[in-house]
């Protein structure tokens, strides 16, 4: 089991991402839609946030993410598909 709030963490990411995909499927058919746009901008922020939260507390989840410190760390954490249950 995942520990110290990974798990919860990582679905933030999850779920942030989700609703942030959606609304970008919505608004390919209702460009114009006010609310629309709104809920996207939100969406966004929200999933930069979840994003910035699990990437400063456990590592990157993405190449880009990944710090330079001398050396090439991207690949000493565990990828997420090897994280335990």
């Amino acid at each position: 089991m995942l520990n110290d709030g990974k798990c919860e963490a990582l679905q933030a990411v999850n779920e942030t991402g989700f609703v942030l995909q959606e609304l970008v499927l919505y608004l390919a058919t209702h460009p114009s839609c006010g609310f629309g746009l709104a809920r996207y901008q939100q969406a966004v922020q929200a999933y930069q946030e979840a994003m910035d939260a699990y990437v400063s507390q456990f590592g990157p989840l993405r190449a880009d993410q990944a710090k330079s410190c001398g050396c090439w760390q991207w690949v000493e954490s565990p990828w997420p598909w090897e994280l335990e249950d």
